[in-house]
């Protein structure tokens, strides 16, 4: 009977401790969840290298992966993850870069950030345009016309891609797709617009496709079209992975040349823009640490 009883209490103590230890693994796990959860990064991406570098040395501890061609730069910023992705230049650099990173990271929030053609004749370079709304003004359906009647741009139809699973001639597609902005990302884009001093800073449309639009005539035709305020080669594709993974987006575009109104092509205004995104994503943080 002694032999016995010693057995059964032997047994419960290893049984108890097994528990013991699974609860432990189970509580270690949890608190990593909750802290990563918690600690889900912010992604800035830039197209070339002049528009994220800058960025990418203002964080700290930064650790560099590689993807493909897409380079993320890991880091600090205010003891937050901030990740700077150098996506290439082009919708589908960016729309791969971005669904990468969303993969891999597990992002709360995307900046699409970089320079832009004014479509605007009110706006000037070194002017900023945060993207309230944010379209592809490059994905298009031309009207019939037979062999030999020519083309004719000014006729074709806005397609909205992702208007239906079925075929591009469903009517509902003939329709322009704008993707919102994040409301707190905006909020906190508004909330640090004092500390830019280069230009002004408004809310408008993003348009994106892989065109480098030079003629006047048709860069007016896609801003009463589209209401676009910019033009560049990446934004829509970003937005459209960001909706489809449910992550918070944001477009800021600055103006680096506006040929409407005779603003000619300024460098600086990469860096300039990114300086103006740090600030936005420090005041995103502050945001994110007072929920």
């Amino acid at each position: 009977m002694k032999k016995n009883t010693l057995k059964k209490f032997a047994s419960v103590a290893v049984i108890s401790g097994m528990f013991a230890m699974l609860a432990g693994c189970n509580s270690s796990l949890l608190n990593e969840t909750e802290v990563e959860g918690a600690q889900r990064p912010i992604i800035v991406q830039g197209p070339m290298p002049i528009e994220a570098e800058n960025f990418a040395k203002k964080l700290d501890k930064v650790k560099v992966e590689r993807s493909g061609n897409f380079v993320f730069y890991k880091g600090k910023l205010n003891n937050y993850p901030v990740i700077v992705a150098k996506t290439g230049k082009g919708m589908e650099n960016a729309a791969a870069a971005t669904a990468v990173a969303i993969e891999k990271y597990k992002p709360i929030a995307i900046i699409n950030q970089g320079t832009s053609g004014g479509h605007n004749p009110e706006l000037n370079v070194f002017d900023i345009v945060l993207g309230k709304t944010t379209t592809n003004i490059g994905s298009l359906k031309t009207t019939h016309l037979e062999a030999g009647q020519g083309i004719d741009p000014t006729s074709w139809i806005p397609m909205d891609l992702m208007a239906s699973e079925g075929s591009g001639s469903d009517d509902s597609a003939n329709q322009v797709r704008h993707y919102e902005g994040d409301k707190d990302l905006l909020a906190a884009a508004n909330a640090v617009k004092h500390t830019y001093t280069k230009g002004k800073i408004v809310e408008g449309t993003i348009g994106s496709a892989d065109f480098w639009n030079s003629e006047v005539d048709r860069i007016q035709w896609i801003h009463e079209k589209y209401g676009t305020d910019v033009e560049e080669m990446e934004g829509a594709s970003v937005a459209q992975i960001a909706d489809a993974y449910d992550v918070a987006f944001l477009g800021i575009r600055i103006l680096s040349n506006n040929i409407t109104n005779g603003g000619t092509y300024n460098a600086g205004t990469a860096a300039a823009n990114q300086d103006y995104v740090y600030e936005v994503v420090k005041e995103y943080i502050s945001m994110i640490k007072s929920k």
